[in-house]
């Protein structure tokens, strides 16, 4: 491995390096500056690929350990972790060659490299240089239009193949050439196929031409320029019926059958296309029934004949395209014929545009084909002073600019990646200027891509990591299976990375299975009311229980507290549970019996009951401690709830209650009437319950005690009327009207019809026909009367 400083060009890389810090201050100047982001990142890698973002790797820190670095540092953080520089390492850097017996050349350094660039960061300058090697190899295949319009070519390359080996030898005594002859596909409409035109494809028995064919690879590449001559000159005239010829199909076979082509791996190979017409491409083989698309593979035969042409289609344009820039083929135009300027122009200039090689135009052939040896001159001049650096498999998330300084007088230019105009002892300068758009870690972190000369195979490889983990991330610093994460996780930079399946900042958590098995009811996990960690159930404040179960907010309160405030009890699951002397439902009973004593230390004066610290007098007593007379008021609402109870299942007592407390309270049809009989006294009452119903009982003062007797029915005010009643009966009535009118109009139709038709039969029974002349009728006799006939005073007279 080799440093990027060579001894020989120390100076020159100086002012490449000033001119590239300017361009990249002034890049820096006019892109606005990013606001500042906020820093975020379970691990170290993850926060640092935000700018100004620091880690902390302190074990005990208790903050954010991702933070901006002055956060961390007031934090009191001592174990700082800072974001990486890029790295560029230079793996192959073998120097310049011009190659010669058992020497490669070499034309570009250098080979191979390293880079590590941190993302959502500043670019990082790769300088490549290139120098044209004297004898770089150069392999030349010819590859002709053998129709009768480009006849003279085949010749013309008979006679001058000595002096295009000589001008060739001027620039590389490295050179090979190869022959390839192809017209159309033998089959309707593209060729006739019937004998005739099989044996005579020219159309005259006088002209010797080859039978039809697609492509025939004559000669493979070689420097034997006598087997060269020797394979020109069998080529003979062919023809084809269409004027369109599909010279692809052959230009496809010369790029993709490398070995029986005989391409160097190393070398500068051109394609001569030489044509006076333009071409079938993709989709024209439908005309005779072809479906089957090319696939860009290699079908010569042993005699290098193409055997795929009555099967497969044409290559596309864009398949041409990128078999050429796949196999570093440089291929030229040369346009012969009477009209080639208009067939140039319309159909190979802007082909030969998008062609690796820089050769942007077609070239015209003459009339008789002399020009061929400057047309191949010129253009392998042109190939070996331009070079054109292009990438490979460049991921998306890498922008590359490249600069060069060989077209501006050794000022670096706006971006191009072109140089013209080399020489063999010039160098051109170029500086790679690399910058990833990522603002987070890619999943993907090395890859491979490479920088090279267009047409040639010469690569600069590249290397590339995306350096996204810390150093404390690797080992040794990381401890995997680390105690500090009770072995079930790996130690790094200050926190544990649990194995699947354990989490916790000490991976102390049993994550395996699911959140359901452990903490999961009826009603969600940890039923809605806390979160399930370490598969346990976190409640929220005011619940509790395994799996949150119990509402602490639902106990019942005394004095506006739960279970009358921490001094009285805490609420549980839903229920009080009282300090020492205290108990009820809310804690709201103290047990101490003080306040129920007399005078005399008697508790309610034997008349009572001491609950809560107060005394619950027997029936028909009263007072603090039950001292007060029997028919003191009080008596009827003190037995309310028992009555509510026993009589109607109703009130604030509950059926324990109930039964322990009202067991003299009985239901009767009747209540008899108040009396004083036999000392005993009888109290009426009257209660009115919630529902506003009236509930009559009596109150009996016995020796034994006291006898409460209920009426066991109440008197309650009407309910409202029911709408769906009310609804029920009009709709009824409605369709009773209805119908009885329905019947009505039925039974009057009726009538109607029956005096209607009776009618008609007394017409039919007793016809009156009506007597009267037919005016239409004539008699058959008719009768003229003589106005000149008897008339007074000549009865009888006559002439």
């Amino acid at each position: 491995m080799t440093t990027i400083d060579d001894g020989d060009r120390n100076d020159k890389m100086c002012l490449n390096a000033l001119y590239t810090g300017i361009i990249i201050t002034v890049i820096a100047v006019c892109i606005p500056e990013v606001s500042l982001q906020m820093c975020s990142g379970s691990r170290c890698g993850e926060c640092l690929v935000t700018r100004g973002c620091a880690w902390c790797k302190d074990r005990d820190y208790g903050f954010d350990r991702c933070a901006n670095m002055n956060k961390i540092i007031d934090d009191g953080c001592i174990d700082i972790v800072k974001r990486k520089n890029h790295t560029l390492q230079i793996i192959q850097d073998d120097d310049f060659s011009d190659g010669g017996p058992r020497k490669d050349p070499i034309q570009i350094k250098p080979q191979r490299v390293k880079i590590k660039l941190v993302p959502n960061a500043d670019g990082l300058e790769l300088p490549i240089f290139y120098r044209t090697a004297r004898n770089f190899p150069l392999d030349l295949y010819f590859l002709n239009d053998p129709s009768y319009t480009m006849r003279s070519l085949v010749s013309t390359l008979n006679n001058l193949v000595n002096d295009i080996a000589g001008e060739i030898a001027t620039l590389t005594n490295d050179f090979r050439f190869g022959l390839g002859t192809s017209m159309d596909k033998v089959i309707m409409p593209f060729t006739r196929t019937d004998p005739r035109s099989v044996e005579f494809p020219c159309g005259d028995v006088a002209i010797y031409c080859d039978q039809p064919y697609s492509f025939i690879h004559r000669q493979p590449l070689t420097r034997n320029i006598q087997n060269f001559r020797a394979a020109l000159s069998r080529v003979n005239t062919t023809a084809n019926t269409d004027i369109t010829e599909g010279l692809f199909d052959g230009l496809m076979q010369v790029m993709v059958c490398g070995d029986r082509i005989g391409w160097r791996r190393k070398s500068r190979r051109m394609v001569i296309f030489a044509t006076d017409i333009n071409f079938h491409q993709a989709g024209d083989g439908r005309f005779s029934g072809i479906l089957e698309p090319n696939d860009c593979l290699c079908h010569l035969d042993s005699n290098g004949k193409y055997t795929k042409a009555e099967i497969q289609d044409y290559p596309s344009v864009g398949q041409i395209l990128q078999k050429a820039r796949e196999n570093n083929i440089n291929v030229l135009f040369v346009i012969g014929g009477e009209d080639n300027a208009y067939v140039r122009r319309v159909y190979y200039d802007n082909l030969a545009a998008f062609l690796p090689g820089g050769i942007d135009k077609a070239s015209a052939l003459n009339t008789d084909a002399s020009n061929i040896l400057r047309i191949v001159g010129d253009s392998f001049r042109r190939l070996r002073d331009t070079v054109k650096l292009v990438t490979s498999s460049l991921p998306e998330e890498l922008v590359l600019t490249l600069y060069t300084d060989c077209n501006t007088n050794g000022r670096l230019n706006d971006s191009t990646n072109i140089c013209t105009n080399l020489t063999l002892d010039k160098t051109a300068n170029f500086i790679a200027y690399i910058q990833s758009n990522l603002t987070e870690c890619p999943d993907k972190n090395t890859f491979t891509f490479t920088i090279f000369p267009e047409g040639l195979e010469e690569r600069v490889n590249v290397d590339f990591e995306h350096v996204c983990d810390c150093d404390c991330q690797l080992e040794p610093e990381a401890e995997p299976r680390s105690p500090k994460c009770n072995g079930r996780g790996r130690y790094e930079c200050g926190t544990c990375i649990c194995d699947d399946g354990w989490f916790g900042e000490t991976c102390d958590c049993d994550g395996r299975g699911t959140e359901t098995e452990a903490c999961g009811t009826e009603s969600g996990i940890c039923n809605g009311a806390g979160n399930c960690t370490c598969r346990k159930c976190d409640c929220l404040p005011g619940y509790s229980g395994e799996k949150c179960e119990c509402n602490d907010q639902n106990c019942r309160s005394h004095n506006g507290l739960l279970c009358g405030g921490p001094a009285h009890g805490r609420c549980v699951c839903g229920e009080c549970v009282c300090n020492a002397n205290y108990t009820g439902d809310a804690c709201d009973c103290t047990t101490i019996t003080d306040t129920c004593r007399d005078k005399n230390g008697t508790l309610c004066s034997d008349n009572g009951d001491c609950e809560c610290g107060r005394c619950r007098c027997n029936v028909g007593y009263r007072g603090p401690v039950c001292r007060r007379c029997q028919n003191c008021p009080g008596t009827c609402e003190n037995n309310n709830d028992c009555v509510e109870c026993i009589g109607f299942k109703q009130g604030r007592y509950n059926e324990t209650t109930c039964n322990r407390k009202c067991r003299n309270v009985e239901t009767v049809p009747l209540l008899e009437e108040a009396s004083i009989d036999n000392g005993t006294s009888v109290t009426v009452c009257v209660l009115q319950d919630e529902f506003g119903c009236i509930i009559n009982f009596n109150v009996h003062d016995l020796e034994m005690g006291q006898r409460i007797l209920i009426k066991s029915t109440k008197r309650c005010p009407p309910s409202p009327p029911d709408p769906l009643t009310i609804g029920l009966s009009l709709s009824g009535a409605i369709f009773l009207i209805g119908l009885l009118l329905l019947v009505i109009w039925k039974i009057l139709t009726m009538l109607y019809d029956s005096m209607e038709y009776s009618k008609f039969e007394s017409e039919i029974q007793n016809p009156a026909w009506e007597q009267s002349e037919n005016p239409i009728y004539k008699e058959c006799v008719t009768t003229v009367q003589n106005p000149l006939h008897d008339t007074e005073g000549n009865g009888n007279s006559g002439f």
